[in-house]
């Protein structure tokens, strides 16, 4: 039997055709779902053009007239699932607000000028004012969430009442850690490989993490697709290269905080780099009173979407809260 040289290359042409056109079309109908989310999200567009999709749950068995909100900041990469277990633990006590920043999840950005952290800062005080009005908050933020929370205190000082970091990012962590600096070198290149890969229909390639397991099923299937969906990966892009621009030139200036500042850190991190111990001192410094806690066996992610250790962060939480009092929450 003959066989034609050029058989191979056209089969294999073929089957790879095939399965970009499957991923495409997989692709479109995922982009879809993310696109539809939850289905009970709120809207709000800001003065920088973007849309911000959010959810607001008053408390459902709050003992006080006027309880705090809750205002939740996610990290990089991250949407308002993460929080599912928060939600979960503190929606009785406390009205919470969640969202997505501009580009993630329902969220859809847009700006006429470049994008700068100070963007999403301003986003979310104009958030949080239209939702909250003259409410006192406290702000809750986790890995790069963690800063914008931090500097959003000083803008809206006259209702924030306290701030909890969970494992939260120090604008001079690139300079000053070897560990974060090389890790700083993957991001930018995993950010831009797959912010274009994922257009193209590969994101149905990726793993799911393995901590999003951990989610309450119908947060972890709906983050699976934003995971795997183009706009979650431009989202982060464009927030990391703005961060990496600002960290690196970082003067040592931290944002003046003014509110009494819990930092929930997760054992992991100081574990395997033992300069975050110290940056996050440097970050409860800045505030009138700070306190540092440490979960032992948390990963940073595992921090907010595993039960144990959220239920454990919730309980500092609780503790940061009760120590304050309601009536110097809400003075």
């Amino acid at each position: 039997m003959t066989t034609r040289h050029d058989t191979l290359p056209k089969v294999a042409g073929a089957i790879l055709l095939s399965a970009a056109t499957l991923g495409i079309t997989a692709q479109k109908r995922r982009h879809r779902r993310v696109l539809e989310g939850r289905g009970d999200e709120l809207f709000f567009r800001t003065t920088r053009g973007s849309v911000l999709s959010y959810t607001f749950r008053e408390a459902s068995a709050s003992r006080t007239a006027r309880p705090t909100v809750l205002v939740l900041e996610s990290g990089l990469l991250t949407t308002d699932t993460h929080w599912s277990w928060f939600r979960h633990l503190l929606g009785d006590d406390h009205p919470i607000l969640s969202y997505d920043r501009a580009g993630y999840g329902r969220s859809e950005y847009a700006s006429n000028t470049p994008f700068d952290l100070r963007s999403s800062v301003l986003d979310l005080e104009e958030l949080v004012r239209h939702v909250c009005g003259d409410r006192p908050i406290v702000l809750v933020g986790h890995s790069l969430g963690g800063y914008l929370a931090m500097r959003a205190t000083a803008s809206m000082a006259d209702i924030a009442r306290g701030l909890i970091l969970l494992d939260p990012t120090h604008p001079g962590q690139l300079l000053r850690s070897s560990a974060q600096k090389n890790g700083a070198r993957s991001t930018h290149n995993i950010l831009s490989l797959m912010a274009e890969s994922a257009r193209l229909g590969l994101g149905l390639l990726l793993a799911a993490p393995p901590w999003s397991t951990e989610l309450p099923q119908k947060e972890s299937k709906l983050y699976l697709d934003q995971f795997r969906d183009w706009k979650m990966w431009a989202a982060a892009k464009r927030e990391w290269s703005a961060a990496e621009k600002e960290f690196l030139g970082f003067d040592g200036t931290l944002p003046k905080v003014p509110v009494p500042t819990l930092l929930i850190a997760a054992g992991h991190t100081h574990a395997t780099d033992r300069i975050s111990s110290d940056l996050h001192e440097e970050l409860v410094s800045v505030a009138p009173l700070g306190s540092v806690k440490v979960i032992a066996d948390a990963k940073h992610t595992e921090l907010l979407v595993k039960q144990k250790t959220a239920t454990q962060a919730v309980s500092y939480a609780r503790e940061f809260l009760h120590e304050m009092g309601e009536g110097e929450l809400e003075r």
